[in-house]
Formats: structure tokens, C-alpha cells, sequence
């Protein structure tokens, strides 16, 4: 079930996250579920769980992007209906070469809700899935972006505190 996306300043989004502990539980395949159907009326590319006001260390790219994101090597693809979901992610690679490129966020709405940020161009993400299992994936370019202002999320981050980084 859909659930209404918190916006900036709530205390929420700038909080670091609480780990997940408890993998294929109902409460956490709720949680995914509530998750995507949010992700997808709201038309993102990616939602975290304190932007719905759950402060746990978990967040989704929706499964109708995933196929957008097959330029990346055979075995880092993001398929549909897999690693959709990421649990306790930490990214262990930043690339030195950047990109600054218009982002928004669900949780930052108003007249002016895209601006300049600069991100790494590329990301190695570690996490486990639903199930409690552990993966690595890269990415690059536009799915690196997702990565990182997920990740953000999680640590009490918005993309707004990083547009005038270099």
C-alpha cells in the first residue's frame, strides 16, 4: 500500500538509519511491498525507507527501470525482479572522476526541486537482498546516482547538502 512520501525537514531524513537484522519476514516484505508501490505512484526512480518514515537501512529501485540499466557489464546488470532491493547497503567504491548533473528527491518538492549536484560517475554498492543474501553491483553513470542519494538517505543526507560539492 502506498504511503504518503515525508518531505524535507522532517527530523526523520536526517537521521542515520537503524540496520535491518531480520530478513523474509512479513513485516519486511510489507515493507518492500509499501516501498515500491510508493516508488511507482510517485514515478521515482528509487525511494529509502525514511522517506516514508521508517528509519531502517533499506531501499528499492522500482522494477520497470531496471531494464534501463543494461549497459552496464553482463554480470553487474540490474534485472527486473532482482536486486531491486537493498538492505544494509554500503558503497565500498567511489570513482575519482565526477559527474554533476541535475537530481531531484521525493522528500525535496517546491518551485526549485532540481539542481546541479556532483556525484562519483561510478559506485560499487554492497548489500544483501530481501532474503538476507549479499551482493556487490557497479554502477555507473545515472544508477551510480541512484546509488549514492539512496545511500544518502540512509545516512540522514539529502541531496541538497551536496550541490555545491566539487
Amino acid at each position: 500500500m502506498e504511503k504518503p512520501v515525508i518531505q524535507a525537514p522532517a527530523e526523520v531524513l536526517r537521521k542515520k538509519s537503524e540496520p535491518i537484522k531480520q530478513y523474509n519476514t512479513p513485516d519486511l516484505k510489507g515493507l518492500i511491498s509499501d516501498m515500491m508501490d510508493t516508488v511507482i505512484k510517485e514515478d521515482g526512480v528509487g525511494l529509502a525507507a525514511p522517506q516514508i518514515n521508517i528509519s531502517k537501512r533499506i531501499f528499492i529501485i522500482p522494477e520497470d527501470y531496471a531494464p534501463e540499466i543494461k549497459n552496464l557489464n553482463p554480470k553487474t546488470w540490474l534485472r527486473p525482479k532482482t536486486q531491486t532491493v537493498f538492505i544494509n547497503p554500503e558503497i565500498i567504491f567511489y570513482s575519482d572522476v565526477k559527474e554533476e548533473t541535475e537530481e531531484g528527491c521525493l522528500s525535496v518538492k517546491g518551485a526549485n526541486m532540481y539542481h546541479p549536484t556532483n556525484r562519483s560517475y561510478e559506485v560499487v554498492i554492497r548489500a544483501q537482498n530481501e532474503k538476507g543474501k549479499k551482493f556487490k553491483i557497479r554502477g555507473r553513470g545515472f544508477l551510480a546516482r541512484i546509488f549514492q542519494h539512496e545511500t544518502d538517505h540512509l545516512n540522514g543526507i539529502l541531496f541538497i547538502d551536496r550541490m555545491h560539492e566539487k
